[in-house]
């Protein structure tokens, strides 16, 4: 089953049964958070592709270990969850790595926000597509797609993903997280936060055609308290023992 640690022991754990794109934002949930004041809606058009369009220099951060969180764009402020998301956020920017979320509102949102004023520097994944959507102010760098694939790519090139409470699309990127940490060793790692987690991982293992290696890649924890230990787990651990074949 997948593998649990706990905040005072950062080691693998003994088995466990069990989103998009990230403080607060006042807005409702349906809305993707506060505008760029400088940003027109839809992609710069002076960006290109693999250019960084933001408020900051990314040449800074050559180097830096990027860690993903993934979650949902309906949760607002005055969530619980959200709450927790924010201050993720400003666990990670704790630790010195750089934050990338889904760039948009929600827990999106939150996790950039709480990151950007622990002073971390944050990292957004717009779609130039989406027209309709603003990214979140507190993205520093904006690193756009012009389709879904493009952003897979940019999300699976981070060192690890966290994956909070979501819905499809979070699953979504979380599954192909969780896949491609199946034979590509030097692809991103995958850290699911939740009650909520565990029972969809042991629906999983009950459901689908899978084995105690494919169940035990994600770590899953409880609570984002536990975030940074398990990041630095996999960080630490060589992807042929956490379970990828190659």
């Amino acid at each position: 089953m997948a593998t649990s640690l706990s905040p005072a022991d950062p080691r693998p754990g003994p088995p466990a049964d069990p989103g998009s794109g990230s403080a607060a934002d006042p807005r409702p949930a349906a809305d993707p958070g506060p505008g760029l004041a400088d940003l027109s809606r839809g992609r710069p058009a002076e960006a290109t592709d693999g250019e960084a369009a933001g408020t900051a220099d990314a040449a800074g951060t050559a180097g830096a270990v990027e860690v993903a969180v993934l979650g949902s764009a309906r949760i607002a402020a005055g969530d619980p969850r959200h709450d927790a998301a924010g201050r993720l956020g400003g666990l990670l920017a704790a630790q010195g790595w750089t934050v990338v979320t889904g760039g948009y509102g929600g827990l999106m949102a939150a996790v950039s926000q709480g990151a950007a004023a622990a002073g971390g520097h944050t990292v957004g994944l717009p779609m130039a597509p989406w027209e309709h959507l603003t990214p979140d102010r507190s993205n520093a760098e904006l690193r756009w797609s012009d389709d879904y694939a493009q952003r897979l790519a940019h999300l699976l090139a981070t060192r690890v993903a966290v994956a909070l409470p979501g819905g499809i699309g979070t699953l979504a990127e979380a599954a192909a997280v969780w896949a491609a940490a199946q034979t590509e060793p030097g692809t991103a790692r995958l850290v699911l936060v939740g009650a909520g987690w565990r029972r969809l991982v042991e629906a999983f293992g009950a459901e689908l055609v899978v084995d105690e290696k494919d169940l035990a890649l994600p770590v899953i924890v409880d609570s984002v308290a536990e975030v940074p230990a398990a990041v630095q787990h996999l960080l630490d651990t060589p992807a042929e023992i956490l379970g990828a074949r190659g």
